[in-house]
């Protein structure tokens, strides 16, 4: 049997993200440590890993402390990422 390669990184970058999370509980802003990674192979070659880094929201549920979003290409991953956390981030009362 044939193992498959092992992905190449060709772009990486490191940044942070700091996001409002709306609750009818908190006012609060999320800051993530935020990597965007793009691979030479695979069927979704492009992720963004999130990682929660500030203060958790106050009197709100938790939203996940690592969080990973994977797509076959910049713009699958950028609508991904805004279906997202429109669901996550902006819960109805």
């Amino acid at each position: 049997m044939k193992k498959s390669p092992v992905p190449t990184i060709i772009y990486e970058e490191h940044w942070i993200l700091v996001v409002k999370f709306y609750h009818p509980k908190s006012d609060d802003y999320l800051d993530y440590s935020a990597t965007t990674r793009i691979t030479d192979s695979g069927k979704n070659p492009v992720e963004i890993s999130l990682k929660i880094t500030g203060t958790p929201p106050y009197a709100a549920p938790m939203p996940p402390e690592e969080h990973v979003i994977k797509a076959a290409s910049i713009i699958d991953l950028s609508m991904s990422a805004n279906d997202s956390w429109h669901l996550f981030c902006s819960r109805e009362k």
